[in-house]
């Protein structure tokens, strides 16, 4: 790339996070249809398909566009300031179509609707988490207040090893591995959150059962219980960010993180049929290890055509200032 004294325009980040999330709402929708299809749930009219496919997708369009361009802020600079409006323009999207959608479908919007969006916010933070360890000066910092750990024997062997642009194993790994707990906690905390506010409720009424239509649409974030096993789902996914995220993107990047998603999250959803007391694992539901992974997968792809569009093409590719802070 050239002219590194360049800044992406806000124009040019809002038009890339656009597109992308376009895409990526049309991926989205493309592939849940596709399922319905497979299963025979989809609706047999045309119009109801029509109908359910358009709002599909400009509903999730307006959902990814935030957090899209969020990501884009964070990659160009990965600031105080950027995370913490990011973040902010994340939840009160997030929350505006959760309550708009509630109120459309009917259903009560009670206090626990504040913590539906902080999961989509906990995935941010631990994208600019990962950005920042790997790219503008978290890792080095790290690695001066551990005493230059690529010495010890552990990580000596993949300190210098190259997976990506300016992206050693062990920066990677690292990155990913911290971010991940910013993540699967973030999603703990979600669910904590959700159980206290689902707790008032039900002591503001008097009863000890509050039941909603449609209970679903509430839930929000894991137990605590599920945190060793999403750790790895998430770190998985922030290594593959940090492929698509760097100096260069090319499609060969976009490959491996793709690879390193699909690999981590398809063999984590078959161990129980491969270790004892071997479970048997359903290869065609939502959370078996074909279709698990395929969320993650697409959210990698976003993010990297909105990276491509921000910073990777026209006649002067843009370069992200390193930042420390």
């Amino acid at each position: 790339m050239s002219n590194p004294e360049a800044d992406p325009s806000s124009r040019r980040l809002l038009s890339a996070a656009l597109l992308s999330s376009v895409l990526t709402a049309v991926a989205f929708v493309a592939f849940a249809w596709g399922r319905l299809l497979l299963t025979g749930d989809a609706p047999s009219g045309f119009g109801e398909t029509l109908i359910g496919v358009s709002t599909g997708v400009a509903l999730s369009t307006v959902a990814f566009v935030p957090f899209l361009l969020a990501v884009l802020l964070v990659v160009a600079s990965p600031s105080r300031r950027s995370v913490a409006g990011g973040a902010a323009l994340v939840y009160a999207i997030d929350l505006s179509l959760t309550v708009g959608q509630a109120l459309l479908n009917a259903i009560p919007v009670g206090p626990v609707v504040l913590a539906v969006p902080l999961a989509r916010v906990a995935t941010f933070l631990a994208v600019a988490t990962a950005v920042w360890l790997a790219f503008h000066g978290g890792y080095d910092r790290l690695v001066s207040a551990a005493g230059n750990a690529d010495q010890h024997p552990l990580f000596a062997v993949v300190a210098d090893r190259r997976i990506g642009p300016a992206l050693s194993l062990q920066r990677g790994l690292v990155a990913a591995g911290l971010a991940a707990l910013v993540g699967a906690g973030g999603l703990v905390l979600a669910g904590g959150i959700a159980d206290l506010l689902r707790t008032v409720v039900r002591s503001g009424t008097g009863s000890s059962v509050v039941v909603f239509p449609h209970a679903r649409v509430w839930n929000v974030g894991i137990p605590l219980a599920h945190f060793p096993k999403e750790w790895p789902f998430e770190a998985s996914f922030l290594l593959g960010v940090l492929f698509v995220t760097g100096p260069r993107l090319g499609l060969r990047d976009l490959l491996k993180g793709i690879a390193v998603v699909l690999g981590v999250q398809s063999t984590a959803e078959l161990l129980p049929a491969l270790l004892p007391p071997f479970r048997p694992v359903d290869l065609w539901t939502a959370s078996g290890p074909l279709f698990s992974p395929v969320s993650d997968v697409l959210l990698l792809s976003g993010i990297a055509v909105a990276v491509w569009l921000a910073f990777h093409t026209g006649p002067a590719p843009l370069r992200r200032r390193p930042r420390s802070e």
